[in-house]
């Protein structure tokens, strides 16, 4: 059994236990002992080891505030801040603790005998304050508040807290919200409010706790436990006592759940315990869900008016508000390991339903990251694979390929890939764009062998979903390239984002081919249409490209304009990780080394280099022009080292892809620059000082003797730096050596 709530079997999956939202105490029996109704606490010596929290009392004991209000689900140490509150002021603190059914005249004669010598008879509100008063700078420290639930008994607490004067502070500690009037409270400054987010241990104050409690984890260790409790104080304290009981230190794979015995046995009685069946099936049943929302809760169980359910848990501390508005809750993740577990245990067969279902609901709602999740669990493949075909576009197109990434790899769990042809299209351009030339070539030939005419949900067809993948492809030349854009034109749907990449391949077949002005133009329309679709690294890629047509025209301002244009959609690092951001940062510290600004020129080719290994075949033009700009750029730099290894990357490219136009002499004439550079900083390198410090006097007016008399040395000295010069430079004369010395220093050589 989960807990006492969790009476009998959960119900068929499509049953609705809609029973009474709560369980009737079971009454005295007559050889039950009377149940008290109010305890006075003494300073508690809890079981579970606690640590110290003094910057919360601090916070505490330097406020203004008359009344703090510490409200949070068990097991976040209310109790323990009362505690150490009480031995902060010592004698002056006045504390009780609430039990179910008391009443006024209870808490009233509980606040007075524990205030000091009462007179006979039970007290009213008036003498419990004349008697807190009495003393000096009285605290009454008021535990466990939800359970007072009498309507006298909250009258009397609201009537102590409204009447008590300036000189006495309240602590009302609580599960739920408190029944005092918080908000007048609050308005007028006199409220301090401590919640959970308050009541957290921090990474010092967990490692405290465990070293009290004989534990022992390392800082990586100590993290892991932190994020997985979320600081939760009880369940900190719950995993240092599992950890002293394991024989052994605790390895990397040892993970702390809700589903540990004595985290287990917590839930059960201190969370859970006392639950409805309807509260008990919506928590487990919902326990596949990351997050709980009414209507989604709803759809998956299936019932109705969930939405009051969760908020009623949520009062009682069951479940976590996710927004202000209370409308989105979750559990906490130990909680939720618990119900997750229970589920699988005693219900395995009705999980993909529930998977299924809220997948439904949230392509219904417009939330395909969510559908797609739930449809993967859910292990219906049809399903899966009708969301993935209707949400990869989209998904891809405002840059988020590692998703897509991960959806595809889902999909290539099936054994009946050939269903799916559209989604195959969508795969092989994923994995090229994470740079998996494999995977995507073998996800395309399936596309091409599985290929049946049709029309997808979008309104493309086939046949242009299959022409696009082509295009982009580049396998056929640079005519059939451009020939299979304008197929995927016609064929797309107006909605598809897919068409901006159309008209942009279709540029780029037109820059190949020598057209510069088609080009662009057809890269311009390409900037409005992914401009319009949301896709900015789309958009980006292609004001690059105008850039190149522009730097081939040597229209050298609109290059800076475009290239600014460009890496200002770039910026704030959405896009970073996203291939066609190679050649954006390529251009950009080309920009950046015209304009003089190497640091810049530096962190863009440190993004540029970090993408090459996404730069493949698989996508071969932009990827080749990407290598191209970077290796320009390393070469201005002086980095002819990388600028090489780079260059080759950019050569095996056009050979796995050949007759891509006049792209193999790019290469090629950036394949020489580099050489170039190369033997250029080898001479420079074999130049003595003197000789470089002869060469830049050379294309001075002074003659060798007056170069003698500058440089102190004699003519003849001058004579034999100069001869030896000439042979390292590989020049005969004057003139040449000084031609040859200002390109070696304008490359920084």
């Amino acid at each position: 059994m989960l807990c006492r709530g969790f009476r009998g079997s959960v119900q068929d999956v499509d049953a609705n236990p809609h029973e009474s939202h709560g369980s009737s105490p079971r009454p005295l029996a007559a050889t039950d002992p009377p149940a008290p109704t109010l305890r006075r606490t003494p300073a508690p010596r809890p079981t579970l080891v606690v640590v110290p929290r003094d910057s919360l009392l601090d916070l505490v004991m330097s406020s203004s505030a008359r009344v703090v209000a510490v409200v949070a689900p068990a097991g976040y140490g209310k109790s323990t801040v009362l505690a150490q509150w009480a031995d902060r002021v010592g004698d002056d603190a006045v504390r009780v603790t609430c039990r179910p059914g008391t009443d006024a005249g209870g808490l009233l004669a509980a606040v007075v005998a524990a205030a000091g010598p009462a007179d006979p008879g039970t007290p009213t509100v008036e003498q419990a304050v004349r008697t807190l008063a009495a003393g000096p700078a009285r605290t009454l420290l008021v535990d466990e508040v939800q359970a007072l639930t009498d309507p006298g008994g909250l009258d009397a607490l609201t009537g102590l807290v409204d009447e008590l004067p300036a000189t006495c502070r309240v602590g009302l500690a609580s599960r739920s919200g408190l029944p005092v009037a918080t908000a007048r409270l609050r308005v007028h400054g006199e409220l301090l409010e401590i919640g959970p987010d308050d009541l957290v241990l921090d990474v010092d104050e967990a490692a405290d706790l465990l070293a009290r409690a004989g534990a022992e984890l390392d800082l990586e260790a100590l993290g892991d436990l932190l994020e997985r409790t979320e600081g939760w104080p009880v369940a900190l304290s719950l995993a240092a006592m599992a950890l002293r009981e394991q024989s052994r230190r605790p390895g990397p794979h040892d993970v702390f759940t809700g589903d540990d015995r004595f985290m287990r046995d917590y839930l059960r009685a201190e969370v859970l315990a006392g639950l409805s069946l309807r509260d008990t099936s919506l928590l487990v049943r919902c326990s596949v869900l990351d997050e709980l929302t009414g209507p989604l809760c709803d759809a998956v169980l299936p019932t109705w008016s969930s939405g009051a359910d969760l908020e009623r848990l949520a009062a009682r501390g069951v479940v976590l508000p996710v927004d202000r508005g209370g409308e989105r809750y979750r559990c906490h993740p130990l909680l939720r390991d618990l119900l997750l577990a229970e589920l699988h245990r005693r219900e395995p067969s009705i999980v993909p339903h529930l998977h299924r279902r809220a997948a439904t609901w949230y392509a219904a709602a417009g939330d395909g990251g969510a559908a797609i999740e739930h449809a993967h669990r859910s292990g219906d493949k049809a399903l899966l694979a009708g969301l993935v075909l209707e949400w990869a576009q989209r998904t891809w197109a405002v840059g988020r390929v590692d998703r897509v990434r991960r959806w595809m790899t889902w999909l290539e769990e099936a054994t009946d890939l050939d269903t799916f042809p559209a989604v195959a299209v969508h795969a092989a351009l994923t994995f090229a764009l994470v740079g998996d030339p494999v995977r995507a070539e073998r996800w395309s030939d399936l596309a091409t062998r599985a290929a049946r005419p049709g029309t997808l949900p979008d309104g493309s067809t086939v046949e242009g979903t299959l022409a696009y993948l082509r295009a982009i492809e580049a396998r056929a030349g640079v005519a059939r390239m451009r020939a299979d854009a304008q197929e995927g034109w016609e064929g797309l749907s107006p909605a598809s984002p897919f068409r901006a990449t159309m008209r942009h391949t279709e540029g780029l077949a037109a820059l190949l081919d020598g057209d510069l002005d088609g080009a662009d133009a057809l890269f311009a329309e390409a900037v409005d249409l992914a401009t319009a679709s949301g896709a900015e690294p789309l958009a980006a890629l292609a004001l690059c490209e105008r850039a190149t047509v522009a730097a081939a025209q040597r229209r050298w301002p609109a290059v800076d304009a475009l290239v600014h244009d460009a890496t200002d959609l770039l910026r704030g690092g959405r896009y970073d990780s996203y291939w066609s951001s190679a050649l954006v940062h390529a251009w950009a510290a080309r920009v950046a080394l015209r304009s003089g600004d190497r640091d810049d020129a530096l962190a863009h080719l440190g993004h540029a280099l970090a993408l090459r290994p996404l730069l493949t075949h698989a996508l071969p033009v932009v990827s080749t022009q990407a290598l191209v700009e970077t290796a320009r750029a390393l070469v201005a730099l002086g980095d002819v080292q990388s600028a090489a290894s780079v260059v080759r990357q950019a050569e095996d490219v056009v050979r796995r892809r050949p007759g891509l136009g006049d792209l193999p002499d790019r290469v090629t004439a950036v394949h020489t620059q580099v050489r170039e550079a190369a033997a250029s900083t080898v001479l420079a390198d074999a130049l003595t000082p003197a000789e470089i410090r002869l060469l830049p006097l050379l294309s001075t007016h002074l003659t060798f003797p007056g170069i003698a008399e500058r440089l102190g040395v004699s003519r003849n000295t001058v004579k034999t730096q100069a001869i030896s010069a000439y042979r390292k430079l590989g020049v005969s004369s004057r003139s040449e050596a000084v031609a040859r010395w200002e390109t070696l220093a304008a490359r920084g050589a």
